[in-house]
C-alpha cells in the first residue's frame, strides 16, 4: 500500500538581507509493508521482560493446587527485580540485564512487591479451603479449575500478572515509548541490527504489545496485550487498527513523514486503551453470569477485572480517562483501590452493572457492544 503527504515549509523572512527564501515541498513516497519485517528491527529487550512475566505467572500459579508448596517472596522480588538468584529456567533469561521492576512506572513498583508478598503468605495455606476470612484454594464447579485466593478471595496472581500488563508494558508502551523523549530523537543516524533511534524506539513499542511480525495473519503466538486485542475481534475488531498503525508509523518513521508517524500514535494509543476497556467489560459480563453459579470462577475474574481496571492509569490513551475515574470504579466494585484491601465477596451483580456502566460512560466507542463482549 502507498500513499503520500505533503508539508509546507514555511518561508523565512531574512530582514537584515531584503530578501527571503523559501524551501521546497517535501513529498513523501513509500510502502508501507504488510507484515513487521523491516530493516534493523530489534525489540529484544521487550521479548525478554515478557518471557519473564511469564515465568513470573507459572511460579506464582504453582500454588494454585491444593497442598501445593508454599511460594517464596523473595525468590518472586528476585524475579521482578534484578534476578540476583538466577530463578529463570533459561541461562538467555538468567544472564539477561532486563528487569521489569525497573520499566513499572515508579509509584507502582512497591505495591507490586507488596502483592507478591502477600501472595507468598496466601501460598502457606493451600491445604485450607479459600472463605471470607480465610486464604486457601477455591475450586470451579467442574473441579477443573483452581484458584489460590486471599482472606479477601482476591487471587493476587490475576493481580500481579495483569496490573503489570498495564504498569509496565501498556505504560512503556504508550506513555513512554511513544512520548516525546523516546520519539523526539535521532532518526538519521543508522545501528546496524537496530535501525536510528527512533525506529528503535518504534519496534521496542511493538514489542510491548505481545504480537508477531505477521500478525493479525497469524494468531497462534500472540501473549499478553496481544492476545487480549484478539479475544475481542468478532465483537469489536481492533487487530488490524492496531497493526496496520504500527506498520505505516513504522515506515514513517524511516521516510520521515513525522506527521504520519505522529497520526499513528495517535491511533495507538486510542486503541490500545480500548482493548484494555474492552477486556474489563468482557470479564464484567463474565463474573456477572458466575457470580451466582460458580462463584470461584467469579473470583478469579473479578481479580483479572482488578488488573485491567488499574491498568487503564498507567497508559496514554484517547480517552482522558482519570486516575480518579478509575479509582472511583475500583473503590465501588471491590471496596478499595488497594488490591490488598479490595474484598471479592463483597461484590454484587449491581456493582458489576455500575461498574460497567461506568467504563462504557468513560469509552463511549464500546456502547453499542457493551453486552455482547
Amino acid at each position: 500500500m502507498k500513499f503520500s503527504s505533503s508539508t509546507l515549509l514555511a518561508a523565512t523572512a531574512a530582514l537584515a538581507l531584503g530578501f527571503s527564501s523559501c524551501q521546497p515541498e517535501d513529498d513523501f513516497s513509500y510502502t508501507v509493508p504488510e507484515t513487521y519485517n523491516f530493516e534493523n528491527v530489534s525489540y529484544s529487550g521487550q521479548t525478554n521482560r515478557l518471557d519473564k512475566m511469564e515465568e513470573i505467572t507459572s511460579y506464582v500459579k504453582s500454588a494454585h493446587a491444593v497442598n501445593a508448596s508454599a511460594l517464596d517472596a523473595a525468590k518472586l522480588k528476585d524475579m521482578y527485580g534484578d534476578n540476583a538468584g538466577n530463578h529463570f529456567s533459561t541461562t538467555e533469561l538468567n544472564s539477561s540485564t532486563k528487569q521489569l521492576k525497573n520499566k513499572t512506572i515508579a509509584t507502582e513498583q512497591t505495591n507490586f512487591e507488596a502483592y507478591m508478598d502477600a501472595v507468598a503468605v496466601a501460598s502457606q495455606s493451600t491445604a485450607m479451603t479459600a472463605s471470607s476470612g480465610q486464604a486457601g484454594i477455591a475450586t470451579n464447579n467442574a473441579g477443573t479449575k483452581f484458584y489460590l485466593l486471599n482472606e479477601n478471595g482476591i487471587e493476587l496472581a490475576q493481580v500481579i500478572e495483569k496490573g503489570l500488563m498495564g504498569a509496565c508494558f501498556y505504560h512503556q508502551g504508550t506513555a513512554v515509548y511513544m512520548g516525546a523523549g523516546k520519539m523526539e530523537v535521532d532518526n538519521i543516524t543508522v545501528t546496524d541490527g537496530e535501525g536510528t533511534k527512533m525506529e528503535h524506539h518504534w519496534d521496542e513499542a511493538f514489542g510491548y504489545v505481545g504480537l508477531n511480525k505477521n500478525f493479525p495473519t497469524n494468531t497462534s503466538d500472540i501473549r499478553f496485550w496481544g492476545k487480549y486485542t484478539n479475544v475481542h475481534e468478532t465483537v469489536y475488531p481492533l487487530n488490524e487498527k492496531i497493526m496496520n498503525a504500527f506498520l505505516k508509523g513504522r515506515a514513517a518513521i524511516s521516510a520521515k513523514d513525522l506527521d504520519t508517524r505522529d497520526e499513528q500514535i495517535t491511533l495507538l494509543r486510542k486503541n490500545w486503551e480500548l482493548v484494555v476497556a474492552a477486556t474489563s467489560i468482557y470479564y464484567l459480563n463474565k463474573v456477572k453470569d458466575d457470580l451466582t453459579t460458580d462463584p470461584a470462577a467469579a473470583y478469579h475474574g473479578l481479580s483479572e477485572i482488578y488488573g485491567f481496571v488499574s491498568s487503564l492509569k498507567h497508559g496514554t490513551g484517547g480517552s482522558g480517562v482519570t486516575a480518579a475515574q478509575v479509582n472511583s470504579i475500583l473503590t465501588n466494585l471491590f471496596g478499595s483501590t488497594d488490591a490488598l484491601q479490595a474484598n471479592n465477596y463483597n461484590v454484587t451483580t449491581a456493582k458489576i452493572e455500575a461498574a460497567k456502566t461506568a467504563l462504557v460512560d468513560i469509552f463511549t466507542d464500546l456502547a453499542s457492544v457493551k453486552d455482547s463482549l
